[in-house]
């Protein structure tokens, strides 16, 4: 009995069911684990990706909020009006959800409304608080938050806020300015994030920087000092969005992301249970499973009542096709068959016979084949030198003309200036427009000239970097100073943010300071009036990493390789009629001499982030 069993498993017929079930079972399940696990990642991205775009949205309008605030705070001048004027001036602050609101003149001061009515003249001097210093230092001061001690509502949030008056700009600023404060009732936060929901089971909550609730639905959350929940943990760790899975003050699981408040310092988090989130993804795995089974059972079915008639041709053919592969090409198959294995049978004879006639010319074939590509890699290998003789000799010859065109280019600049400097004689007003064109387009045009040159050396291989260690924030600082001028007449506001573990570093620093300006140059240029400008730098991944970001229109997609081509710009800068095309790819070839890299980050109408690294040998920070 047990032979018989044993011969039946070894035998064809079973071992071609038992491949059949396996090649419908393993595609099935390969297909339905593939289809499930792409739709429980879809699922999640897409959760993930709505709840990031809800906190962000809801992130967007407090921000918004601080900024109306503060931008009516600071159109707040009290200076040189009376008591009861001044009291008028700080009405509508206790209009727009603040219970107090304070005017601290220019001898320390203060002048207190109140939102029932009341003024008052608080005594002392307040030019020294801490809060007031850093509203000096920062312009705008964000208090932390606090509960006020009211027993009735223990979920009530309030915090300062102080904006320092616009100065004088023919004064620096100095301990007599004036400073406008209020305490904002945080329920206006409260209420905004009650509005906002996601589906049936999402909800909003707000912590501030140190995990103390301002704003959540569930009234328990405010009995707590800070949240100490792990999405909440590792959110406080970061610096913009993100997302996790975290635990709920339940202790359910849920889909956890959040957006950053970015003047103070505030996490928005959306949330939802994942048994609420993935409950369609179950429904998808009973129903995979039980097709499953159902296609096994059809395959299975299937593979007996094929495998009878397919065996007995399959091995006659499998003899022949040994005979025919080893040499036997005058064999063949006699199958007398109408369907698709007497097809294949022919096809075999066919076979055979081709490859009888063919085999003895394929050889000859392949020789030719071969003397011909040959010849052809050696015209490619001719006609790549004659690119690179061609390409060294533009180099050479933009190098040559730029010499020449500088001479009498800067003789040019060099009378226009002094004529515009009346050392011959005085000139008329027209003259002066006249001889301010010929210098703004004589500097444009020394400009191009010397960009083309740079351009022409580094691609010639002439340029060699004067390697040496120095200070990676002093670089920075001078390109900072040499635009300053720009940007304040721009009104965009520049700042530095160097990492405390990155000074020293090992370069040419004339060098990395031109690709610092050209940088910053196009930053500034194409911020508009009311922007910002903020360089950086870090260390990560052995690299040092030098970023300039504005706010400026930003770069489309197809844009962000073509600018770092020579006399391409993009279409804002096409419209300016600025710049020379070559900045960009300049600072590319210099970056990559230093063996580094250089790229740019640019959401669409959302500024730019231009960012090149430096491999670090003998950086150090803090000057070590």
């Amino acid at each position: 009995m047990s032979e018989r069993v044993t011969r039946r498993l070894s035998s064809l017929s079973a071992k071609y069911i038992a491949v059949f079930a396996l090649l419908v079972a393993v595609p099935v399940i390969c297909t339905s684990a593939y289809l499930l696990s792409s739709s429980y990642q879809d699922n999640k991205r897409a959760l993930a990706r709505l709840q990031q775009e809800k906190a962000t949205s809801v992130a967007v309008m407090i921000d918004q909020y601080f900024a109306d605030l503060t931008q009516r705070m600071a159109a707040v001048s009290g200076r040189y009006l009376s008591f009861t004027a001044l009291g008028a001036v700080l009405q509508p602050l206790l209009d727009g959800n603040a219970s107090n609101a304070f005017y601290i003149d220019r001898t320390g001061r203060k002048t207190l409304a109140s939102a029932g009515g009341g003024l008052t003249r608080v005594k002392g001097s307040f030019l020294h608080d801490r809060s007031v210093e850093q509203a000096r230092a920062a312009t705008v001061y964000f208090g932390p938050v606090y509960a006020p001690r009211l027993l009735s509502n223990p979920g009530a949030r309030s915090m300062e806020v102080i904006v320092a008056a616009p100065k004088d700009p023919t004064r620096l600023r100095s301990a007599g300015d004036d400073f406008v404060g209020a305490t904002v009732d945080l329920r206006v936060i409260q209420d905004l994030v009650r509005q906002a929901r996601l589906g049936t089971s999402g909800y909003v909550y707000v912590v501030d920087a140190r995990g103390v609730p301002i704003a959540h639905p569930n009234a328990s959350a405010f009995t707590h000092g800070s949240l100490a929940l792990p999405q909440v943990t590792k959110a406080l760790a970061s610096s913009g969005t993100g997302s996790t899975v975290g635990r709920n003050l339940r202790g359910e699981k849920v889909l956890s992301t959040w957006a950053t408040v970015a003047p103070v310092g505030w996490k928005v988090f959306v949330e939802q249970p994942e048994s609420a989130a993935f409950a369609p993804v179950r429904g998808k795995i009973w129903r995979a499973a039980l097709l499953l089974a159902a296609f096994l059972t059809v395959g299975v079915g299937l593979s007996v009542l094929l495998a009878r008639r397919l065996v007995r041709p399959i091995k006659q053919m499998q003899t022949a096709a040994a005979r025919i592969g080893a040499g036997a090409y005058d064999e063949r198959i006699e199958l007398d068959r109408r369907d698709e294995l007497g097809a294949l049978a022919d096809e075999l004879n066919g076979m055979a016979a081709s490859l009888q006639a063919s085999v003895g010319g394929l050889e000859q074939r392949v020789e030719d084949r071969t003397q011909q590509l040959q010849h052809a890699l050696a015209e490619l290998s001719q006609k790549g030198s004659q690119l690179e003789v061609a390409s060294r000799h533009k180099s050479e010859f933009l190098a040559n003309m730029s010499h020449e065109l500088r001479t009498p280019l800067n003789a040019i600049i060099g009378f226009s200036q002094v004529l515009r400097q009346r050392l011959f004689g005085e000139i008329n007003a027209k003259q002066e427009e006249y001889l301010d064109d010929i210098l703004a387009s004589g500097n444009h045009l020394l400009e191009l000239i010397n960009d083309v040159l740079d351009l022409s050396k580094v691609e010639a291989g002439q340029v060699e970097l004067d390697v040496a260690t120095f200070s990676l924030r002093e670089a920075l600082e001078r390109g900072v100073v040499m635009v300053r001028e720009r940007a304040t007449r721009n009104g965009v506001r520049l700042s530095l943010e160097v990492a405390a573990d990155v000074d020293l570093v090992d370069g040419d620093e004339r060098r990395i300071r031109q690709v610092v300006f050209n940088l910053l140059s196009n930053a500034v240029k194409f911020t508009p009036r009311g922007g910002s400008v903020v360089v950086a730098s870090a260390r990560e991944n052995g690299e040092v990493l030098v970023s300039v970001t504005d706010t400026g229109p930003g770069i489309a997609a197809d844009e962000r390789e073509r600018i770092f081509e020579e006399f391409q710009q993009t279409d804002v800068g096409v419209r300016q009629r600025e710049g020379t095309g070559l900045g960009l790819a300049l600072s590319k070839r210099l970056v990559e001499l230093h063996r580094g890299r250089i790229w740019v980050e640019s959401p669409s109408g959302h500024g730019s982030r231009f960012v090149f690294t430096l491999p670090i040998e003998k950086a150090g920070g803090n000057g070590g």
